[in-house]
C-alpha cells in the first residue's frame, strides 16, 4: 500500500517514464507532457516555493480553470507537506475571502488576470495571505507578485534527493487537503482530508474501474471539486494513462471528436444533453429514419442484456450489428470513436439516457460519493447495471442505511472532521464512528445502493405526506423545454414547482408557432408558452401519487447561477435562496388556490 499521493506518483512515473501524462491545446496546437518532464517539472517548482519560504503545514489555494499547472502544483504541495486548498474558480471575491480567511491560506496561485483581479480587490482582508503567485504573465500585477514559471526557474537547480526525502517522510494520516463544500446551506465547511484516505479510495475504486495504461481522460469538470481531482486524475495516473484537457467546458463535445477519449468523467447533464441532441436529430427526421432508430435502440438493449448474460444468439448479434450500422455508429464517431465507457457521478443519472447510451453500446459506470468520504462511496460493477442504483459499496467501507432511510458510512477514507468545527463534526459522525451522509436511500437483496433524496430534500405537506423531491425534479428535466426545477411545498397544501426553461429549445417551439421570443420575461407568459409547459409536467408525472404531483408551477425568465448565489459550484440548488428571492412568487402560487 502507497503512504501517500506522490509516493503513489513516483511509482507510475518509474513505470511509465516517456508515456504523455497530460495533453493540451495551446495556440492552436496539441503539446503534451510526459510523466518524466512532470516529475522534473515538480521538482522544480517544490525547490522554488521552498525558496520563497513555503513550509510544511502552509495552506495553498488554487484559483484557476484546469490545466497542467493545477496538478503540478497540488502534487508540489502534498510534497512540501503543505495543504491545498482548491477555489472554484467561478466563485466571486466574497466567498473567496470566506475560504482564504476560514483555511488562514499564506500563499494562492492564480490562473490569469481575471482571477488575480478578485483576489486583490480582498487580499487586505486576509491577513494570512503573503504570496500571489500566477499562472500566466499578468498585465496588472505588481513587482510582489511571483510568476509560476519564475518559481521553476528559482528551482532549476534543486536538488532532487531532497524530493525523495520529503515524500518518504510523509505521515499517511496528515491532513493534506482542505476541500471546501459547496454545501445548499450556510457557510462552506472545510474538509480535512488524510493522504491515506486518498490513496485507499483510488486503489479501490480503480479495482472496479479496471483502468489501461492506453486509456485516455477527457477533463473538463473543475478541478476544484474531489470528483474531478480524484476519478478524472488520480484514478488514471495510478494507472498511467493520458489526461486531455478540453479548451473549456463550452468545447466539450468538439474536444471529444478531435482527442478521441477512452474514457470520461462527467456530471449527468453533458451525457443527458447528448441523449436529448440525439432524440431531438430523430424525432425531426423522416418517418423511415424514426422507425429504424426506435427498432435499433430496442434491439440493441435486447442485445447487450443478453450478451452479458452470455444468452446472445447469433440472429440477435446481426441484428444489432446492422443496428449499430446504420444508426450508433455516427454518434460514436462524434463521441471519437474510441469510447470504453463514460463515468458519471456528482447526481442521479435518468434511467432513460442511462438507457440510450447502454444501447449503443457505450455502458455508463455510475458512482456515488461525497467530499466527506475522500470521494467515491460506491461504484457499477462493470456489466452488472442496475436500473436507478449507483452502484455497490467499496470493499474497502461499510455502509448501511439507517432506520428512517439514511444511508451510513463507516470506514478509514472517512474526513478528519470539519476544521475548526467540531461541533459540525460530531453532528455528522456518531459516536460508533458511522457517518451520517444525509442522503435517503436502501440496499437491495444483492447490497445494490439505490439513493431516492437528500434527506433535507424531503418535502413534507401541511396534511403530512412526504415527498421525495429529487425523483420528481429529475423526472420533470427529461423534457427538453426543461432545464431545472426547484420544487416547492413544505408545510403546504400541495406541491408547486419553479421551473427554469431551456430558452434555447423554447424559442424554436414559440418561433415555429408565431410568438415573438425577443422577450424572456413576455415570452414565459404567453399563454402557449405556459400551456406547451403544462403538458409536458402532466406527461411526466403520470406514474407518481396524487400528492406527489405539481399542481402548479411558475416560470423563470433567467437561469439560475453561482454568481447570484442561486447555484452552489457543482450546480446544486440553493432552496433556501430560491425560496427567499422568489418569495412573492411562490406565495402567488398558493394564492390563487
Amino acid at each position: 500500500m502507497f503512504q501517500s499521493i506522490p509516493q503513489m506518483l513516483f511509482h507510475t512515473i518509474s513505470k511509465y517514464p516517456d508515456k504523455d501524462v497530460f495533453r493540451f491545446k495551446r495556440d492552436g496546437e496539441i503539446k503534451s507532457i510526459t510523466y518524466t518532464e512532470l516529475k522534473n517539472t515538480i521538482n522544480k517548482l517544490v525547490h522554488g516555493m521552498l525558496a520563497h519560504g513555503i513550509k510544511q503545514g502552509d495552506r495553498i489555494a488554487i484559483l484557476s480553470n484546469n490545466r497542467p499547472e493545477w496538478p503540478i502544483t497540488d502534487f508540489a504541495t502534498f510534497i512540501i507537506h503543505g495543504i491545498v486548498v482548491p477555489i472554484y474558480q467561478t466563485l466571486p471575491p466574497l466567498q473567496i475571502k470566506y475560504i482564504l480567511n476560514d483555511a488562514k491560506v499564506r500563499a494562492i496561485f492564480v490562473e490569469d488576470d481575471e482571477q488575480y483581479a478578485k483576489v486583490k480587490e480582498i487580499a487586505s482582508d486576509v491577513p494570512s495571505l503573503e504570496y500571489i503567485f500566477s499562472f500566466d504573465e499578468l498585465s496588472s500585477a505588481d513587482d510582489q507578485i511571483a510568476t509560476y514559471d519564475s518559481l521553476l526557474r528559482d528551482g532549476a537547480d534543486g536538488d532532487p534527493g531532497k524530493i525523495e526525502e520529503l515524500i518518504d517522510t510523509i505521515d499517511p494520516m496528515e491532513t493534506c487537503s482542505l476541500v471546501y463544500t459547496s454545501g445548499t446551506t450556510g457557510n462552506p465547511k472545510g474538509v480535512m482530508l488524510h493522504q491515506k484516505g486518498f490513496v485507499i479510495d483510488i486503489i479501490h475504486s480503480e479495482a472496479i474501474l479496471n483502468l489501461l495504461p492506453e486509456d485516455i481522460f477527457m477533463s473538463f469538470l473543475p478541478l476544484s471539486h474531489l470528483y474531478e481531482r480524484l476519478a478524472g486524475h488520480w484514478c488514471p495516473i495510478y494507472r498511467g494513462a493520458t489526461i486531455h484537457y478540453a479548451q473549456s467546458i463550452n468545447t466539450v463535445i468538439n474536444d471529444i471528436a478531435e482527442t478521441k477519449p477512452t474514457v470520461m468523467v462527467s456530471v449527468p447533464r453533458l451525457y443527458e444533453k447528448i441523449a436529448s441532441a440525439v432524440f431531438e436529430q430523430v424525432e425531426n427526421g423522416s418517418p423511415i429514419k424514426r422507425k429504424i432508430f426506435n427498432w435499433s435502440l430496442k434491439t440493441g438493449l435486447t442485445y447487450h442484456k443478453q450478451r452479458i448474460s452470455g444468452k446472445a444468439s447469433r440472429w440477435l448479434e446481426k441484428k444489432y450489428n446492422f443496428a449499430d450500422k446504420v444508426a450508433f455508429t455516427k454518434i460514436k464517431q462524434k463521441l471519437g470513436g474510441s469510447f470504453r465507457y463514460p463515468i458519471a457521478g456528482g447526481a442521479p443519472l435518468s434511467v432513460e439516457t442511462l438507457k440510450f447510451f447502454e444501447a449503443i453500446g457505450l455502458r455508463i459506470i455510475e458512482g456515488y460519493g461525497m467530499t466527506e468520504t475522500h470521494l467515491i462511496i460506491t461504484l457499477t460493477p462493470f456489466g452488472k447495471t442496475k436500473y436507478g442504483s449507483c452502484g455497490k459499496p467499496l470493499d474497502c467501507l461499510q455502509l448501511k442505511v439507517a432506520e428512517d432511510g439514511e444511508v451510513l458510512v463507516k470506514g478509514d477514507t472517512l474526513m478528519k472532521g470539519y476544521y475548526n468545527r467540531p461541533e459540525l463534526t460530531h453532528e455528522v459522525i456518531d459516536e460508533e464512528g458511522w457517518l451520517h451522509t444525509g442522503d435517503i436511500g436502501y440496499l437491495d437483496d444483492e447490497n445494490f445502493l439505490f439513493l431516492t433524496d437528500r434527506k433535507k430534500n424531503i418535502i413534507v405537506t401541511s396534511g403530512g405526506k412526504n415527498v421525495a423531491s429529487a425523483p420528481i425534479e429529475n423526472r420533470l428535466k427529461q423534457s427538453k423545454y426543461i432545464d431545472d426545477v426547484c420544487l416547492i411545498g413544505n408545510n403546504r397544501k400541495f406541491i408547486s414547482a419553479l421551473i427554469i426553461p431551456s430558452m434555447e429549445n423554447l424559442k424554436k417551439w414559440a418561433g415555429s408557432h408565431g410568438i415573438n421570443t425577443d422577450d424572456n420575461a413576455a415570452l414565459i407568459k404567453n399563454p402557449g408558452v405556459v400551456s406547451l409547459i403544462q403538458q409536458e409536467i402532466e406527461n411526466l408525472q403520470t406514474d407518481f401519487a396524487r400528492f406527489e404531483k405539481v399542481k402548479k408551477f411558475a416560470l423563470l425568465a433567467e437561469p439560475l447561477s453561482i454568481e447570484k448565489g442561486e447555484l452552489t459550484p457543482s450546480l446544486k440548488i440553493k432552496k433556501n435562496v430560491i425560496e427567499e428571492k422568489f418569495k412573492d412568487v411562490i406565495e402567488q402560487l398558493y394564492r390563487e388556490d
